[in-house]
Formats: C-alpha cells, structure tokens, sequence
C-alpha cells in the first residue's frame, strides 16, 4: 500500500513525540524515498514516547482547507509534539516529483505566514484542544542518486537545488515553528539532510540525522 496510518500504541495514550513521514519519487529514475520511509517508520517507531502515524506518498491537498498536502483523516494519538519527515528523490537534474512543486505553490508566504509553531497541523489532524497544543515541527531529506562521486560533488547545487527551496519555503510558511533544529544558536539547515543514496547506505547518514531528529523531541 502507498499509505498508512501506523499508530504503534494504543491512542488513548499520550506520547511525547508523534511521528508523519511523507515521501516523494522523483518523475524518472531511481527511487529510494519508499525504502527510506520504511526505515525512518520502523526506526521512530522503536523510540520510547514516540507514536508514528502517517506514512505515505507527498500527495498536494486539492479540498481547500487544512495543510497543503494530504495527511490521512483517521484518529491520531495525543503527544506533546509532532515531527513531519519529508523524504525526497530528486533526479539528475534536480526534478522532483509534480507533488512537490503543486505542494510548494500551496505553502503560505510573505508576512500572512503566522511562524509561531502552535496550532495548524495538530488542529487538522484532531479536533481535541490537547493535540491543537502540541509543537510542530519539520525535517527534510533530499534523496540524490549519484552513482559517481565526483558528479555527485560537482552537481550536488543542481540535484538537491529544488529540496533546498522547499525546505526554505517551510520554514517561512508559518505551518512549522521554523524547523526542527531551529532553536538559536543553530541555524535551521540542521533540519535539511542531503544524501547519496547510491555512494553511502542509509547506516552512513540517514540512520545517524534519524537519531539527531528524535534527540530533539
């Protein structure tokens, strides 16, 4: 299946730390952005206090209201906070999935954008005021598929160019306090992971910013 509510826990439970996972194949070439899902899902939900519940492909929400991108509408536990992991396969050149860009046309910028970390998401998942409380925050991995390391150095701009645009427009979309690892002194690029997937298994990189994310919560 393409999606999932995972819910480990029983949901009148409340946890520290509820976990979505959203992932993006690119539009031709390699993916690796399902396979990762899986080990992020599998990884936060072995974490004490940690719930994952949405896991799925980057779909752009066409109702109108709620978050730019589709989160399932089926009960999610109570937690203090909650972490969306965005995992994107980019192409050679930098394209990514048709998701993605209809979903970075959606995010609400400029001055409008309320970046207070508070209410948004929580609220679209769950009417109760105790989820509409919790602490939103983000992460997001951009998935090269370099096979030679010397193009991967050389076009890494291109490849995770448009990654880094989204990760940007997050930040300033008020939907997010600004980043998982935003809080002073370190800079909200902590939140971003650029890898290649083909030049270093997920045990490399991927596994070890899992960790760092799930030590901030």
């Amino acid at each position: 299946p393409s999606s999932s509510f995972i819910l480990r826990g029983c949901c009148c439970v409340r946890f520290m730390l509820l976990v979505n996972i959203l992932h993006a194949a690119p539009p031709d070439g390699d993916d690796a952005s399902s396979t990762y899902a899986s080990i992020a899902s599998e990884f936060c939900g072995s974490q004490a206090d940690v719930a994952v519940g949405y896991v799925g492909q980057l779909v752009v929400n066409n109702d109108g209201d709620g978050l730019p991108w589709c989160i399932g509408d089926d009960a999610v536990p109570a937690a203090d906070q909650m972490l969306t992991i965005f995992l994107i396969s980019c192409s050679a050149d930098g394209s990514v999935n048709k998701h993605v860009r209809k979903v970075m046309r959606k995010l609400p910028k400029g001055a409008g954008a309320k970046n207070d970390g508070s209410s948004n998401e929580c609220q679209s998942q769950s009417s109760s005021s105790a989820e509409a409380n919790c602490t939103r925050r983000y992460a997001i991995a951009a998935l090269g598929h370099a096979r030679c390391e010397n193009s991967a150095t050389q076009m890494a701009d291109t490849v995770f160019d448009t990654v880094r645009r989204v990760d940007k427009l997050l930040s300033g979309s008020g939907l997010f306090g600004a980043g998982l690892a935003t809080a002073p002194p370190q800079p909200s690029a902590l939140s971003r992971l650029e890898t290649q997937v083909e030049l270093c298994g997920p045990e490399d990189e991927f596994n070890p910013w899992l960790k760092m994310l799930m030590s901030f919560s």
